[in-house]
């Protein structure tokens, strides 16, 4: 079995990348979460970022916090400085990103793997996203922390996502004409519960809604956070 680091938001995609990782004999066994200054990063996750080290926690597993200034190309070159590190310390082989479908995301992470002298690995890339989402939505369940996209109704952000609603929030996606799996930003996510997690599942104590409604824009942002043993 290969080890292998992953580059970690806590949003269903980078989560469920794992996940599928293990079916090609990979175990990841660290969390790269890379934290942007900028919130109009070109490549990484800024809603709720500081919360995806929960998931560490709950998967047993170590995480690495990496800041970057979230400026376009110059971000991947202060990731690729701070991984180089790593690197030199570990002997892992693969870096699991979620990209579905992103040339930008994936030749930028393709890249930065090759010069680490590590493998990319993209389990996810490829899969139809209507199929992806139902996928995880039937494996996992994640709340909408951000809708970024015109014709998205405002009224699924804070809805947790799982196989109960996932076709009647596919329906509407669909109908907005947004990738099903939000992958351009047009929404965003965080896992609630999953079979990685061995130590309980999550749920919101405390959350903000900021909405714009003329722009079609909102974020529901996690204040605090509760663990139950309980499904």
């Amino acid at each position: 079995m290969k080890r292998g680091f992953a580059l970690y938001t806590g949003g269903k995609d980078s989560h469920y990348a794992i996940y599928k990782a293990l079916e090609e004999d990979i175990l990841v066994d660290l969390l790269v979460i890379v934290k942007p200054v900028r919130s109009d990063s070109w490549m990484f996750h800024t809603v709720n970022i500081d919360l995806a080290v929960k998931h560490a926690e709950l998967m047993g597993l170590n995480y690495l916090l990496i800041e970057v200034s979230g400026v376009k190309e110059k971000e991947v070159d202060e990731l690729k400085r701070k991984l180089s590190r790593v690197r030199e310390l570990s002997d892992y082989e693969v870096v699991v990103s979620g990209a579905v479908g992103s040339t930008y995301q994936k030749e930028r992470v393709d890249v930065l793997a090759e010069e680490l002298h590590m493998r990319h690995v993209t389990p996810l890339w490829g899969f139809p996203p209507s199929k992806l989402i139902v996928e995880e939505a039937s494996n996992l369940s994640f709340v909408i922390t951000a809708i970024q996209a015109y014709g998205l109704r405002m009224d699924w952000l804070g809805n947790v996502i799982n196989a109960s609603n996932v076709h009647a929030f596919l329906k509407d996606v669909e109908e907005a004409s947004i990738n099903p799996v939000g992958e351009g930003g047009e929404f965003e996510t965080f896992v609630l519960s999953s079979p990685l997690f061995k130590r309980g599942l999550l749920y919101v104590r405390k959350a903000e809604m900021v909405t714009y409604p003329n722009f079609g824009v909102g974020y529901y942002l996690i204040r605090d956070l509760g663990t139950s043993t309980s499904s």
